[in-house]
């Protein structure tokens, strides 16, 4: 609209040009109203032939007639460049939209200024949900891995166990920390994964009181500081076991390596397993979790956590991490895929540890299947491509880690709008009344269209005019029910464009 004023304001230029080819004089001299008419003669001529052709097929039945007479009208739409009605329906906003919107916006103010600080996000969230957008420029040549200077959001520090809402500004000291262990670095990957350097803390031969025997190998320990590892070792060593009365202990059948086992001594001693490989660290892992070792767990979390720096490592480390729930190790490996988006959500290994309800399970026993990953991950699909199963998927995920109202609300909302956009009508339908039953009322819009896709117009019409009726009338309530009623229900209605 240029002017307030219609007449003016249809003065401007042409959206749909009714003849672009006409020019010259001869379109000169037609002006505008020649133009006009003869459109209308030849549109009315066109719906003239077909509809005597329709008159052959009396036998089918009313319902197949409108569809006949709408097709018909789309057809010589289409002929002469006018838009048809699914191109000029209004979009479906995906978001959360509510008939009291002053009145729910006020409710969460007054939740954020009760709650307590470490339950805040989830309200902040509730209020504004996360949304994605960047320019590509603004990382174009960063590594997602690189510190940006901020205590909050370096990766390294990130993953740093506690969290002091002060600290969220500090300036980051990892940069610090990394030249200070290089300056060590040299003499500790020097070291070899042996006792042999750690006998200068004052331990003697004697110390070692007990074997274990692994294959042809013996790993000489300490039997009071293995067992202060766990209590399974603790039972094992010092209990009813016939273990606690023998000096050599067979240890072959448990799958651990004499190499990790003598680490697993080191690390009894020293409390660190910096100065072993990755490989052998791995399997501390494993015998840290068969024997319920909290400590050297942390210990080889964190350490696998340190390494993870790019996306291969991580693709590679985040199935070690879900098969022995190494929560830092998990962490690392997701914190590289979302700051890799949305070009990670294109690689089918990334994408196959969140889309499928198993993934989805085998996130939450590590810790880190919530509502915001999966809200996160399904708004980049969406904006990707709204249409795609892995959209469908994340959004199914999402609803069911929803917990709260305003969460299933969202997610039932948008997998509707997903569904309609696929054009799969039954399903929108189904997604919409289950947003609706969650609360969410703007979903009725949702219904209707639904409704209206599958045939049924009048019940649509229906739908939104009950809205209206029971709820305070806003703009977008009668412009949907416009789209389903006839000549005389709109000049009834009183709303006007």
């Amino acid at each position: 609209m240029r002017s307030l004023k219609m007449i003016d304001g249809c003065k401007g230029t042409q959206v749909y040009a009714l003849n672009p080819t006409a020019s010259g004089a001869g379109g000169a001299a037609a002006g505008g109203g020649g133009v006009g008419e003869k459109f209308l003669q030849q549109l009315q001529d066109h719906l003239r032939v077909n509809s005597i052709r329709s008159k052959s097929h009396r036998r089918y039945q009313s319902f197949s007639q409108t569809n006949n007479v709408n097709s018909i009208l789309a057809e010589a739409l289409s002929i002469y460049g006018l838009p048809q009605t699914d191109l000029i329906e209004p979009q479906i906003d995906p978001c959360l939209k509510f008939v009291d919107f002053v009145g729910i916006l006020a409710d969460v103010y007054r939740r954020l200024e009760n709650s307590p600080e470490f339950e805040r996000s989830g309200v902040y969230m509730e209020q504004s949900w996360l949304r994605f957008e960047r320019r590509e420029d603004e990382l174009f040549g960063v590594s997602a891995m690189d510190c940006s200077g901020w205590n909050m959001e370096c990766p390294k520090m990130s993953l740093v166990s506690g969290y002091n809402p002060e600290s969220a500004h500090d300036i980051c000291s990892c940069p610090k920390r990394m030249e200070e262990e290089g300056d060590v670095g040299p003499d500790v990957q020097g070291q070899e994964c042996s006792t042999s350097i750690f006998h200068d803390d004052g331990g003697e031969d004697d110390d070692y009181d007990m074997w274990f025997c692994i294959g042809d190998d013996e790993v000489r320990c300490n039997r009071y500081k293995i067992a202060s590892l766990s209590r399974p070792f603790k039972s094992m060593l010092y209990g009813c076991f016939m273990e606690s009365r023998k000096e050599r202990i067979y240890f072959a059948q448990n799958g651990i390596s004499a190499k990790a086992m003598r680490a697993a001594e080191v690390f009894s001693r020293v409390k660190s397993v910096e100065s072993f490989d990755p490989n052998v660290v791995f399997e501390l892992l494993v015998l840290a979790n068969r024997f319920c070792c909290d400590e050297m767990k942390s210990a080889c979390d964190a350490y696998l956590a340190s390494l993870v720096d790019d996306m291969d490592t991580a693709v590679l480390l985040i199935e070690y991490g879900l098969e022995e729930t190494a929560y830092l190790l998990v962490a690392s490996c997701l914190q590289v895929f979302l700051r890799e988006l949305p070009s990670s959500m294109h690689n089918p290994n990334v994408m196959k540890l969140f889309c499928s309800s198993e993934a989805r399970e085998r996130l939450a026993l590590v810790g880190h299947a919530s509502f915001s990953l999966y809200n996160f991950l399904s708004q980049i699909a969406m904006e990707e491509d709204i249409k795609s199963n892995t959209t469908v998927m994340l959004l199914e995920r999402m609803g069911e880690c929803a917990t709260e109202n305003w969460q299933k609300q969202l997610a039932f909302h948008q997998l509707g709008c997903v569904m309609l956009e696929r054009k799969e009508y039954k399903d929108a339908q189904k997604w919409f009344e289950a947003a609706v039953q969650a609360g969410h009322v703007y979903s009725l819009v949702g219904v209707a269209r639904a409704i209206n896709k599958r045939g049924h117009k009048y019940k649509a019409y229906k739908l939104m005019n009950s809205l209206i009726s029971d709820y305070t009338p806003s703009g977008w309530m009668y412009q949907e029910r416009s789209l389903y009623s006839s000549g005389k229900e709109n000049v009834g209605s009183g709303y006007s464009y």
